[in-house]
């Protein structure tokens, strides 16, 4: 397949094979290279509708071909496969363990679901202009998140009559 920006061969475009966009390749580079979501990669890539396109891109044959090259390239130079990497994970996971060190366990399992696709991480985060807003309205809405949390809570520390004693009993 060719690269970005190389010219198709004659026998390659009468075959129906097409030629990587720019902004594909980049939205591949994200994806692969850059540890991104496929949204985040288009998204990043400048796409408008991200997590439509992405979806778009994944199930296109061009786009797919090229991230098996570029994944075929990536194992070739630093001798990295899936496999190998789920495999050391469990060993690490396993020998944390054995060892006691059970938040190291959790985190090297973490590690292998994520690898293997079987655990996502998704965030939502909002972006509020807050330039506009006076310091009456930040208070405001700190009681505001401040009520909403403290009617979430509960209470369980346990009520404890409080004993009457001699300070001098205390020796």
């Amino acid at each position: 397949m060719p690269k970005v920006g190389e010219n198709l061969s004659k026998e390659a475009s009468l075959a129906g094979q097409k030629r990587l966009t720019p902004q594909q390749q980049e939205f591949l580079n994200n994806y692969l290279h850059k540890d991104m979501t496929q949204t985040g990669a288009a998204r990043e890539a400048g796409y408008k509708n991200p997590s439509v396109s992405a979806v778009r891109l994944l199930q296109s044959s061009v786009v797919q071909e090229r991230l098996q090259e570029m994944r075929l390239e990536s194992q070739a130079k630093f001798g990295v496969t899936l496999d190998k990497s789920i495999r050391d994970l469990k060993q690490m996971r396993d020998e944390a363990w054995n060892a006691g060190k059970i938040s190291e366990a959790i985190r090297a399992e973490e590690l292998r679901l994520k690898a293997a696709g079987l655990l996502i991480n998704k965030q939502h985060v909002v972006k509020e202009d807050i330039t506009s807003t006076t310091k009456e309205q930040i208070t405001e809405k700190l009681a505001e998140f401040r009520r909403l949390a403290e009617s979430r809570m509960v209470n369980i520390t346990p009520d404890v009559d409080v004993i009457e004693h001699d300070p001098q009993d205390i020796v």
